[in-house]
């Protein structure tokens, strides 16, 4: 999966900045869950003990560690962008130029919507959608550094958050994210095959009205986007799925944990702004592992336009693609 996005990089070119923009971004959701769980720990402890400089202080810190925090992610971004705009628009130039350097029998081949499928939604995938490469690497940070702080803070909330968070991946994995590859790219045939059937009702128009062929091109168009329709019905059910798992893992762990810390609390082991900052970075942990699955899924979705791509610009691929 890895090697085949890295491939597309070598294509493309840039993947060095690429890798330094995603560097620079991973650390940004640690920040900000470090910031809100640093100001109510901080917070509710100055509360408890009717410390009202140290509330100030917890106050102004959230302030300025916020602003900060917004103002190097949205720079980030400011950059990343654009950047991965261009990435996709030479992308987009380079396997055009490659499609035309074939020939007319390489060409003719395969439809012409599946090569419109691939110079538009193919091409978008490595780098437009919405979760990708660049929030999985910064899950798996936020990931990291959260479970290190939490089990600092308390090696028992630790225990009691992977014990509701390690089933919920597998889970995910297991049911949702193994399935997303062979799915998306039976969507993709789809798409192009719809996209043919289109092309014909329209280019052939004037044809079909003068041999009355319109019902047999509109049923046909039909058809295709009726199977369309149940190929991404399919891809929904999938994600609802993923949706549903969430109150089951996450609010029970929750209620478990709150459950199991008030015991804590009451025999004065813990203090409710501890209490408070083990959620905010149990919080990392979860949401976390919730952007690292739906990455993963989406990653797998797009692997199938990927390897079309890379099949279609690598020389050594050239005669499995066309025999």
């Amino acid at each position: 999966m890895l090697r085949d996005f890295l491939n597309l990089l070598r294509i493309t070119g840039g993947g060095w900045i690429y890798a330094i923009l995603i560097l620079l971004r991973c650390p940004v959701d640690v920040l900000f869950r470090w910031t809100q769980a640093s100001f109510l720990q901080r917070a509710f402890n100055a509360l408890g003990q009717t410390d009202r400089v140290g509330l100030m202080d917890a106050c102004l810190f959230f302030v300025i560690a916020t602003l900060c925090s917004f103002l190097y992610n949205g720079t980030i971004w400011l950059i990343f962008a654009p950047f991965c705009v261009r990435m996709e628009r030479k992308l987009r130039i380079k396997l055009y130029n490659k499609i035309s350097t074939f020939s007319y029998e390489k060409v003719e081949s395969l439809p012409h919507s599946e090569w419109l499928t691939r110079l538009n939604t193919d091409v978008q995938m490595p780098f437009s959608q919405p979760i990708h490469f660049p929030h999985a690497a910064c899950s798996i940070v936020n990931i990291s550094v959260s479970a290190i702080i939490l089990w600092r803070l308390n090696p028992s909330v630790f225990g009691w958050v992977i014990l509701f968070v390690v089933p919920h991946i597998f889970i995910s994995q297991l049911l949702i994210a193994r399935a997303m590859l062979e799915l998306n790219k039976k969507s993709l045939e789809a798409t192009a095959k719809n996209t043919g059937e289109l092309t014909a009702l329209i280019t052939c128009a004037d044809i079909a009205m003068l041999y009355d062929g319109q019902d047999y091109l509109m049923k046909r168009f039909e058809q295709s986007s009726l199977n369309l329709m149940k190929t991404k019905m399919k891809i929904i059910r999938r994600n609802s799925l993923s949706a549903a798992i969430l109150p089951l893992f996450g609010l029970s762990g929750y209620l478990v944990l709150l459950i199991v810390s008030s015991s804590w609390i009451a025999n004065g082991h813990f203090t409710f702004g501890d209490l408070s900052a083990a959620f905010q970075y149990r919080g990392g942990v979860l949401v976390g592992s919730l952007m690292l699955i739906n990455s993963l899924i989406s990653i797998q979705a797009s692997m199938a336009g990927i390897r079309r791509l890379n099949k279609t610009m690598l020389k050594e691929t050239e005669e499995q693609l066309y025999g």
